[in-house]
C-alpha cells in the first residue's frame, strides 16, 4: 500500500498539464510512497503526447468512451486504488513545495474524525482564491453570473470569508480543483456521483463525505491554481453548469435563499 494516490483528470490540457507535472514531480515529499495516475478523457490535442514524456515517473489510463465527465473518468481509478490517502487534482495546480503534500497527509494521520482536506489556494499573482464554500442555495450560484460586485456581501459569505483563511476551519463545500480523502472512505461513498457530467460534483462529495466525518480546510498547505472559469465565457459549459446545479437541488433538495 502506498501512502498517496494523485489523480489527475485531462481533456485537451496541452497548455497546462507539463508545467502541472514538473511542479507535482518535483515537490513529492521523500518520506511518503507516492503513485501518480493520469486519467485522459479523449483529448485531441498534445495532451498525451506532452504526458507520454512521463512515462515511468506516471501511470496513464485512458477513457475508452471519450469524454465521460470529470467524477466519471476519476471513479475509473476507485477499484484500482491501493493507497492511505488519495489526491484529486486538477491540471492547472502548481505545488512550490513538499509540505503541500505532507501536511495535508499529516493532517489527515493527526485528526481521526477528518475524512478530507483541502488547501489554501492562491492564484498565479499570488491571491487568495476563496474556495471553501458553504452548501449552495439557488441564489448563491445565481450570484456567480451576476456582472461587477453585485450582491458581493452575499458572495463573501458563501466563500466563507467570514472565517479566518490563516487558520484551519471546516469546509461544507469543498471545491475539486485539489481535495485529499482517505482513500477507503472515497471506496466506501463509491467516489464521485457520475450523474454530475461536471460541477457541483465536488459539493456533492462533500455532503456525502460529511456524512461520515469532517472536512477540513488547511492553511499550512499551499497551492497555486490558474482557473479560468470556462462556463462563464462558454456557452455550452454553462448549459452543462446548469444541468448541475437542477440535478444538485433535484438530489439534495430546493434552497432558495
Amino acid at each position: 500500500m502506498t501512502d498517496l494516490s494523485i489523480a489527475i483528470v485531462t481533456y485537451n490540457n496541452e497548455r497546462t498539464i507539463g508545467a502541472a507535472l514538473d511542479s507535482l514531480l518535483s515537490h513529492l515529499p521523500p518520506d511518503l510512497t507516492c503513485r501518480i495516475i493520469l486519467v485522459d478523457n479523449g483529448s485531441a490535442d498534445r495532451t498525451l503526447e506532452i504526458a507520454g514524456g512521463y512515462a515511468g515517473q506516471i501511470t496513464i489510463v485512458k477513457s475508452e468512451r471519450g469524454n465521460i465527465g470529470f467524477g466519471a473518468a476519476h471513479n475509473l481509478l476507485l477499484s484500482k486504488l491501493d493507497s492511505r490517502c488519495h489526491l484529486i487534482m486538477n491540471p492547472d495546480i502548481h505545488l512550490q513545495s513538499v509540505s503541500a503534500l505532507s501536511n495535508l497527509v499529516r493532517y489527515l494521520d493527526q485528526h481521526e474524525d477528518v475524512g478530507m482536506v483541502v488547501p489554501q489556494v492562491l492564484s498565479l499573482n499570488g491571491e487568495r482564491q476563496f474556495l471553501c464554500r458553504q452548501d449552495p442555495t439557488v441564489m448563491d450560484l445565481m450570484v456567480r453570473f451576476f456582472p461587477g460586485h453585485l450582491m458581493a456581501e452575499r458572495q463573501k459569505r458563501h466563500t466563507m470569508q467570514d472565517h479566518s483563511y490563516t487558520r484551519p476551519f471546516d469546509v461544507p463545500f469543498a471545491s475539486g480543483c485539489f481535495i485529499m480523502i482517505r482513500t477507503a472512505l472515497f471506496q466506501k461513498l463509491g467516489g464521485f456521483d457520475e450523474r454530475f457530467f461536471l460541477y457541483l460534483e465536488d459539493a456533492d462529495l462533500s455532503r456525502r463525505v460529511r456524512r461520515e466525518a469532517r472536512v477540513v480546510y488547511v492553511p499550512d498547505a499551499v497551492v497555486v491554481h490558474e482557473w479560468e472559469r470556462s462556463s462563464y465565457k462558454n456557452l455550452r459549459q454553462t448549459r452543462v453548469h446548469i444541468q448541475s446545479f437542477y440535478r444538485y437541488f433535484r438530489k439534495w433538495g430546493w434552497k432558495w435563499l
